[in-house]
């Protein structure tokens, strides 16, 4: 009878252990109430399925626009646009920039493990991707054969020709004669900002800032970039590591592998440089934007909605 008599102690602490069981209970309810009230304002601030797909759709339609009147100008020029704007992840309140990236289609570019390519036409300049003595993420472009290519070059009309390519040879003439090594000659990236530059008045007048690899002009970041088809070895991670929770999916993965690289006007810090002869001018940075972006088209609303969210609270919290 003694065993089966219950003591105060033993009861208090099952009234406890309910007590908490409740309070969890409720918090549970109270914090999917909160999630809920939380998605329908996000919903509210224009993060639903509908308007991303139409921010996403109407980007991609504008690059087609962009690219069409760059060709129509003489100028051998894709355009793409990049960042939270093209993917749909942002909000007014964010103030994002607009991302605009044109990549010169007259640069032919091919990875020192490759042959050269043929070249289809002869206004294209040939250009060889080396990463073997560069920091990750970085490489040099050299013009392999100059005085060959700049021979071929002479031979075509120049009214015929891209703007691009006849400025890209302008520039480079003196340095395709002084060089005495027919195999090639290393390409600095401040081309970009200079010779190659499409905007040189518009950024004078609008005093634009350069960052990085990118040039801002009235709220959008300018960046001249050339492309590589073929994947450097260093970029082949993101299909080795582990995938938590099965991200990217297989299919995600088979599409990125077909995306290659842009190559964009950008060396390294120049305080991490410890040698005096780094070429840091010659020196340009590797961007898998296109990879990135389809990474970003991948995700669902839910995931959306948490990534802005932490957009949200970064930019109101931690940046002054």
């Amino acid at each position: 009878m003694e065993q089966n008599r219950q003591s105060p102690r033993d009861h208090t602490n099952k009234s406890n252990a309910r007590k908490e069981f409740q309070d969890e209970a409720n918090n549970s309810t109270d914090d999917k109430e909160f999630s809920e009230d939380l998605s329908r304002v996000l919903d509210f601030l224009a993060i639903n399925e509908q308007l991303i797909q139409f921010r996403r759709k109407r980007h991609l339609s504008i690059e087609r626009e962009h690219t069409l009147m760059r060709k129509a100008m003489g100028f051998n020029i894709r355009t793409y646009f990049f960042g939270s704007q093209a993917e749909g992840t942002t909000t007014s309140g964010l103030m994002s920039d607009i991302d605009l990236l044109q990549h010169f289609e007259t640069f032919r570019l091919f990875l020192e493990s490759e042959n050269p390519p043929l070249q289809p036409y002869d206004h294209q300049i040939v250009l060889m991707v080396i990463t073997n003595v560069c920091a990750p993420q970085y490489c040099f472009l050299l013009l392999i054969e100059p005085s060959k290519q700049a021979r071929r070059f002479q031979k075509i009309d120049p009214k015929k020709v891209p703007v691009d390519c006849v400025d890209f040879y302008r520039v480079m003439a003196d340095c395709i004669k002084s060089n005495n090594n027919t195999t090639g000659v290393m390409i600095p990236h401040t081309i970009m900002f200079g010779t190659l530059n499409q905007y040189p008045d518009k950024i004078k007048k609008a005093n634009a800032k350069r960052h990085g690899p990118a040039e801002s002009i009235w709220h959008t970041d300018h960046v001249n970039a050339c492309y590589c088809k073929s994947l450097p070895k260093q970029c082949n991670i993101v299909f080795e590591r582990p995938r938590p929770g099965h991200w990217p999916s297989n299919k995600t993965l088979k599409k990125a592998k077909k995306y290659g690289v842009f190559i964009v006007p950008q060396g390294p810090p120049k305080s991490t440089n410890i040698c005096t002869y780094d070429n840091f001018d010659y020196q340009w940075r590797i961007s898998t934007n296109l990879t990135e972006r389809l990474f970003m088209f991948s995700l669902n609303t839910v995931h959306l909605k948490a990534y802005i969210l932490t957009k949200m609270i970064r930019k109101e919290l931690f940046v002054p």
